[in-house]
């Protein structure tokens, strides 16, 4: 059996380099793939498929991955689309994408319960395969930050902007309070995108701004910077445009060893165990003691730290993370 593993040409996105470790996990368990990102070479396998299965990365954001490039497969070769977001559903063209699929793959059940109401395609959701090689565990006992440092980060932080001034109000508070260290990273510096910094700056003054980095870079240089972080705060605005996000930032962070302080979302919710591993938070009064809980106290940091990468340890390891994806073709596919 083939299975061809069509990813994104931009291989800085998250969802490519989560993708790419998902295809990877299906060669270690023996299976033949072939990843494929040139989009020449895609039209070329989907006009003469010498394979049994395609698995696509997203829906229409390729123009080889649509109903209209793919259609005359349907019922000649399993068609797998992961969808890794819930935009562009008032798209028709992603609606019929979808429902030309065998399977969608999602990466949280609020994402699958939602798109019952688009498609009557098969959805399952998994998580995706972490990083374990790069995100090294930093204990708690190994930082001497003075005054201690708040991070935050986004692979586009200009387009979390709403998102992270939600928690302006508490973290200013505790700037004046305790001094602390805020550290902001992912902005793309007016390059390629807008910048949308000016209204953080405005709200935040103390805020150390750190540009984004392409995946390799960041892996090597920003990754590690983060580490050294006291704690993290990942807050989050619950709109539909965001229910596939499968929480792969906040997973990462645990990994670690984080304390994190994050929205009270419904994936959130099945990650952090509040006060255990993790503080889920909605009210400005509830970031504030949160976090102020956590500057005052380094035995809490310290539980919170060990709590979060046993955690992804124990639940969101590779081998079962990528036993989940291969039960989940098995179901659907007979080839598997």
């Amino acid at each position: 059996m083939k299975i061809y593993f069509f990813l994104s040409t931009d291989e800085n996105s998250t969802t490519s380099y989560s993708n790419d470790l998902l295809a990877s996990s299906l060669g270690n368990q023996g299976y033949k793939v072939e990843i494929v990102r040139d989009i020449r070479e895609k039209f070329k396998i989907l006009n003469k498929p010498d394979g049994e299965v395609i698995i696509f990365q997203k829906t229409i954001q390729c123009a080889a991955h649509t109903s209209k490039a793919i259609r005359h497969l349907k019922g000649k070769v399993y068609l797998v689309h992961i969808d890794d977001d819930f935009l562009d559903m008032q798209n028709k063209e992603h609606i019929e994408t979808l429902n030309i699929s065998d399977l969608i793959i999602v990466g949280t059940q609020k994402h699958k319960t939602a798109l019952r109401d688009y498609t009557t395609t098969p959805v399952e959701a998994i998580t995706g395969i972490l990083d374990l090689e790069n995100y090294e565990y930093v204990p708690v006992d190994k930082k001497s930050n003075n005054p201690l440092i708040i991070s935050w980060q986004q692979s586009c932080a200009d387009a979390y902007v709403k998102d992270l001034l939600m928690v302006a109000k508490p973290l200013c508070a505790l700037n004046k309070e305790y001094g602390i260290q805020l550290h902001l990273y992912g902005w793309h510096m007016g390059k390629d995108y807008p910048d949308h910094s000016g209204k953080v700056r405005e709200a935040m003054p103390f805020a150390k701004f750190i540009e984004y980095q392409p995946m390799k870079q960041y892996l090597a240089n920003i990754v590690p910077q983060i580490a050294k972080s006291d704690i993290f705060v990942m807050p989050y605005i619950d709109h539909p445009n965001r229910w596939g996000k499968s929480g792969f930032g906040l997973k990462r962070m645990m990994l670690l060893g984080l304390p994190v302080v994050a929205s009270d979302t419904q994936h959130h919710a099945t990650l952090i165990e509040n006060g255990v591993n993790g503080f889920l938070a909605s009210t400005d009064e509830q970031w504030y003691l949160a976090l102020k809980s956590l500057i005052n106290d380094r035995d809490l940091r310290e539980k919170l730290s060990m709590n979060a990468r046993k955690l992804i340890e124990k639940k969101y390891n590779n081998e079962i993370t990528s036993q989940e994806f291969l039960q989940v073709l098995k179901k659907y596919i007979p080839f598997f």
